[in-house]
C-alpha cells in the first residue's frame, strides 16, 4: 500500500546495558559458546527493569522529539513478543498513562516480531479519519530476563548454526499526518497462517505452558513439527517458502513507493549474527547487504519487535542516513506475519 500523508514526528529508543557475550562464555552461561561463534558480540539485558517502562522510557523520549503535546496522540498502540507483567492486566494502559496520561484509547498488539509495523497500518487508517495535528504512538518492548526465560538457547534444535539470542530493549515511534522530518512512503502485510504449526510444535494449548513456568523452546517446537512429516524436508521447504515471500513483500513495498532497489540507502530487519541471513534476505533484491544492520544487531541480540524501528533511530541519530535517503524496513515473526515499509529522510531531525 503506498501511504500518503503518514510522517514520523519523533522516534526513539531505549537500550539498556550491553553484556558482552564472551563474559557470558567466561560465566558458562547455557548456549553462550554457540551465539559467540555464531556472530553474536553482546546482549542487551533490561535486569529487572519491566518491559513496558522500557516502553515508556521510549516513549517519553520520542514524545519530547516530536515537539507535541499528549493531548495531540489520539491512539495508543503497544506490543511485546513475551510476557510483560501480571496475567490479567494490559500494559499499554501503563504505557498510556506513563507518557501521555489522557483518555484515547489504548490498545495491544499480540502481533510478535512485526507488531510496530503493523501498529504503523493500523495507525495510518486511523489517523485517515483523526483531527488535523493528531498522533498516533506506537511503541513495544521486551525483557526475557525471567526465571523462565531463554535467552541463549531458545532457537536450538532448529537449524544449525543459527544460533538467535533474545536482547531486551523499548522502542517508540510518534506518527502523524502533519509533514515531519521522515515520511513513511509504504506499508505492506502479508501472513503464512498455513505454518502456524511450526510455533506451536507438538505443544498443547491449553492449559498454556506459560502458566506451569515452562521455557520458551521454540526450536524444539519447530523441529517437533518438522519431525512429524518424516517424507518431507520441511525445514527446507518452509525457508524456502519465507524467504520467497520476505522477498516479493520486500520488493513490493520499494516498488509502491515509486522506487527501486538502487534507491534504497539502508535495510533494517530481523537482528542476526550471521551474515548468512542478510544474504537471503538482501541479494535477491539486489541491495549489497552491506546496507543492512549486522553489526549493530550483533551488539544486541535480536529484540523482538524493535529491531526494525531502533535501527532506524540509530541511523537518524548517528548520522548514517540525511535528507533524500531511503530506508527499507523490512520483518517476518511468529505466526508467521510479515512486513514491510518504505522510510524517506526529508531533512534531518532536529533531536
Amino acid at each position: 500500500m503506498r501511504t500518503e500523508n503518514l510522517y514520523i514526528a519523533g522516534l526513539a529508543a531505549h537500550v539498556p546495558r550491553r553484556w558482552p557475550i564472551t563474559e557470558a562464555v567466561a560465566a558458562g552461561r547455557a548456549g553462550a559458546a554457540e551465539a559467540l561463534a555464531a556472530g553474536w558480540t553482546g546482549i542487551a539485558i533490561a535486569d529487572d527493569t519491566p518491559a513496558p517502562e522500557l516502553a515508556a522510557e521510549a516513549g517519553r523520549s520520542a514524545l519530547k522529539r516530536s515537539g507535541l503535546a499528549a493531548e495531540d496522540v489520539c491512539l495508543v498502540l503497544h506490543g511485546g513478543t513475551y510476557h510483560q507483567g501480571p496475567e490479567g492486566w494490559y500494559a499499554v494502559n501503563y504505557v498510556q498513562d506513563q507518557v501521555v496520561g489522557t483518555s484515547a484509547p489504548a490498545i495491544g498488539l499480540d502481533q510478535g516480531c512485526t507488531a510496530m509495523l503493523d501498529g504503523a497500518r493500523l495507525a495510518h487508517g486511523y489517523l485517515t479519519h483523526a483531527p488535523e495535528g493528531s498522533a498516533v504512538l506506537v511503541t513495544a518492548a521486551d525483557n526475557f530476563g525471567t526465571p523462565a526465560g531463554d535467552r541463549f538457547t531458545y532457537a536450538n534444535g532448529w537449524a544449525a548454526g543459527r544460533g538467535s539470542i533474545l536482547g531486551d530493549a523499548g522502542c517508540a515511534v510518534l506518527l502523524s499526518a502533519t509533514p515531519g522530518p521522515l515520511r513513511i512512503r509504504s506499508l505492506v502485510h502479508s501472513s503464512l497462517s498455513a505454518w502456524e504449526r511450526l510455533y506451536r510444535g507438538d505443544e498443547q494449548m491449553f492449559p498454556p505452558a506459560a502458566t506451569g513456568g515452562t521455557r520458551m523452546p521454540l526450536g524444539r517446537r519447530m523441529a517437533d513439527y518438522a519431525d512429524s512429516f518424516p517424507d518431507r524436508d520441511l525445514r527446507q521447504s518452509m525457508a524456502r517458502q519465507l524467504m520467497e515471500t520476505r522477498t516479493a513483500l520486500a520488493r513490493r513495498a520499494i516498488e509502491e513507493a515509486g522506487l527501486t532497489p538502487a534507491d534504497i540507502t539502508r535495510v533494517t530487519h530481523v537482528f542476526t549474527g550471521h551474515p548468512r541471513y542478510l544474504e537471503g534476505l538482501l541479494r535477491p533484491l539486489g541491495i549489497d547487504p552491506a546496507r543492512g544492520m549486522l553489526d549493530l544487531g550483533r551488539s544486541l541480540g535480536h529484540v523482538a519487535a524493535c529491531d526494525q524501528f531502533l535501527s532506524l533511530d540509530h541511523l537518524v541519530e548517528t548520522g548514517e542516513i540525511g535528507p533524500g535517503d531511503h530506508v527499507l524496513l523490512t520483518g517476518n515473526g511468529a505466526g508467521i506475519s510479515l512486513a514491510s515499509a518504505v522510510v524517506e529522510v526529508l531533512e534531518r531531525p532536529g533531536w
